[in-house]
């Protein structure tokens, strides 16, 4: 039965829970696995968030000043598209 269980702490909980009688070692055993399997998957949703905040943090700390295009129409009727930044004088 503690096969079912993969985390120690676990394990360890379900023989201080474990009693004579069978049944009930099997409800407390189902219970210990569900919980588990929850515990598991909300730790790795906090890594990976923890993980793409701390990606995020590093991002914006590296990246350059996005400038905004310009658009113009040209004399023949078409258009340029280009940043052109204002010169500081």
């Amino acid at each position: 039965m503690k096969d079912k269980l993969n985390i120690s702490h676990f394990k360890e909980l379900y023989k201080s829970l474990k009693t004579p009688f069978p049944p009930l070692n099997w409800l407390i055993l189902g219970m210990l696995v569900g919980l588990e399997q929850r515990w598991v998957n909300l730790k790795a949703e906090q890594t990976v968030d923890m993980a793409i905040d701390e990606y995020h943090a590093k991002m914006d700390e590296l990246s350059e000043p996005v400038y905004k295009a310009l658009i113009e129409e040209t004399e023949d009727g078409g258009f340029t598209i280009g940043y052109f930044p204002e010169e500081d004088e």
